[in-house]
């Protein structure tokens, strides 16, 4: 790999005071370089007040985000890749989560792992690597032939904690970032490794079957973010008449069935999705609960379906509002604040008395402190008991307050 130059950079006492906090980066409008300035992927060392180095990063000459932070003491080389992904892959086998029954997870997160604008699913056997930044344009190979070595051949600890030994790495790309790879040669969804095209991936989640829209699904296929609270939901199913809104590929909607739900109806406007969860539904038709328990796909915008619902009268025990992100930037954020209060007021419109509401959000714009208040002003007089379930699963390591994005609560209804 060539050693990249390394540029210099001041910053002032606000954005030190940041950086001191684990912020990881570094915006274009706090970042004078004055005359010398770096080209893509360049080093930066930063520098503060008292002219010492407050840590080293990368620069990525098309974001917003002009300055990525790697750490302190960093020796930024192909070690250095192979520190990071052994790392984070004895954090995974330390933490329980992997086994049998258990073969989708998040194997590196990104900025809080050391390895800024990179995350890594598994699928059983298929690895998705999605890259958010055009820092890794001079040094995607290296990183790529580094995972070859250390977990496409051979054997080592990890593959005895999966079970599997992975037979292909998908290429993807986040939005901001595909062009440039695009135009370096790479393409969204190329196979770096193995040979199969299989246009899903199959894995297990406590025992429940799913597939992976590995090569052009949501995120790197699937939201195993979300997987604590499918659990919840699952515990809390028996017997109840369950609505899972913005349902996607059913995650929630399996789960509940699993769980001993009487009814499930899984809401989205999306056809594709719904076929997804039929698709899910038939993998897991050998659960009893998902036998016995009537299923009703429904297509449709969610609010007009929720109010044609609410005027016949059909109640249910169990609803899960996890929409997408109504709020991609800070300036959309008073909009979303509207749109879920909407939302979780209208949908918990649906319940019987002490029914109960997941309310959920994946905007990391709206933060927890934040989102708390818009359930209360949802809910604030219906509300008999809130539960405060927010978090990440263990596997999704984060260490600082834009990661720890997933937020939701449960709320027992008058």
């Amino acid at each position: 790999m060539k050693k990249p130059n390394v540029v210099r950079l001041h910053i002032d006492e606000r954005m030190e005071y940041r950086l001191r906090r684990e912020m990881p980066w570094i915006f274009r409008k706090y970042a004078d370089f004055g005359k010398k300035v770096p080209v893509n992927g360049d080093l930066v060392a930063v520098y503060g007040k008292r002219n010492t180095c407050i840590g080293i990063g990368l620069y990525d000459a098309y974001s917003p985000i002009c300055v990525r932070m790697l750490g302190k003491d960093v020796d930024f080389s192909r070690e250095y890749f192979v520190l990071a992904l052994t790392s984070a892959a004895q954090r995974r086998v330390s933490s329980g989560i992997i086994s049998n029954q258990t073969t989708g997870i998040r194997l590196l997160s990104g900025e809080s792992e050391g390895l800024p604008g990179i995350v890594i699913d598994v699928y059983g056997s298929t690895w998705v690597l999605k890259v958010y930044s055009a820092i890794w344009l001079p040094y995607l190979q290296t990183f790529t032939e580094v995972l070859e070595t250390l977990y496409f051949r051979g054997s080592s600890e990890i593959h005895g904690a999966w079970g599997e030994v992975p037979s292909r790495l998908i290429l993807r790309f986040g939005r901001e970032a595909l062009e440039h790879f695009e135009q370096a040669g790479f393409c969204e969804g190329q196979v770096v490794f193995g040979e199969d095209t299989t246009p899903y991936a199959s894995f297990w989640e406590h025992g429940a079957q799913f597939r992976a829209q590995v090569f052009k699904g949501q995120k790197t296929g699937f939201f195993l973010d979300q997987r604590d609270n499918r659990q919840l939901v699952r515990s809390l199913a028996s017997g109840k008449r369950v609505l899972d809104i913005c349902c996607y590929s059913g995650g929630f909607s399996i789960n509940a069935a699993i769980g001993g739900a009487s009814e499930v109806w899984s809401l989205d406007g999306d056809r594709h999705a719904l076929d997804l969860v039929e698709q899910h539904y038939s993998l897991n038709a050998n659960h009893a609960g998902v036998a016995a328990s009537r299923h009703v796909p429904v297509r449709s915008n969610m609010f007009e379906w929720i109010e044609r619902t609410r005027e016949k009268k059909t109640r249910f025990d169990l609803i899960v509002a996890d929409p997408p992100s109504f709020a991609s930037s800070q300036a959309q954020l008073a909009t979303a604040e509207k749109a879920y209060i909407r939302l979780f007021s209208e949908a918990a419109s649906l319940l019987e008395p002490h029914g109960q509401i997941l309310c959920c959000s994946c905007s990391s714009h709206v933060g927890r402190d934040k989102f708390a208040q818009i359930v209360e002003r949802a809910l604030k007089h219906r509300t008999l008991t809130a539960i405060d379930y927010s978090g990440l699963p263990a596997d999704h390591v984060a260490n600082f307050a834009e990661a720890r994005y997933l937020k939701a609560w449960l709320v027992t209804v008058k």
